[in-house]
């Protein structure tokens, strides 16, 4: 069974990852060097220091939107390595609804 959601989670995700991508202005500036798939205890994602993207399993049953939140939250940490405020200023230009795409994730995968 872990193998199946692991599947899917794979597929799932690099397609949500082409639609995030589409959020920015030159996508391909945003392109992660990779995308793993793993059990996480703490995190929905992150990006590595080498630019992989490192997605929790979990996540493949979170809603869609909040998918693309995570994804585009990480993909945001290409350009901008701290949560400072030209993070968040990138990620609203980008996903204007990402606050409450968070506060969906938090509520129904808490």
């Amino acid at each position: 069974m872990e193998r199946w959601y692991h599947r899917q989670a794979r597929a799932k995700f690099a397609e949500r990852l082409e639609a995030s991508l589409a959020r920015f202005p030159d996508p391909e500036a945003f392109r992660p060097k990779g995308l793993i798939v793993r059990r996480m205890a703490k995190r929905w994602g992150s990006l590595s220091p080498a630019g992989r993207l490192l997605l929790n399993r979990r996540l493949i049953e979170a809603p869609v939107d909040t998918i693309d939140y995570v994804i585009t939250h990480e993909l945001c940490h290409m350009a901008e390595p701290h949560h400072g405020p030209a993070f968040y200023r990138l990620l609203d230009r980008v996903m204007p609804d990402w606050a409450g795409r968070k506060g969906r994730l938090e509520a129904k995968m808490a």
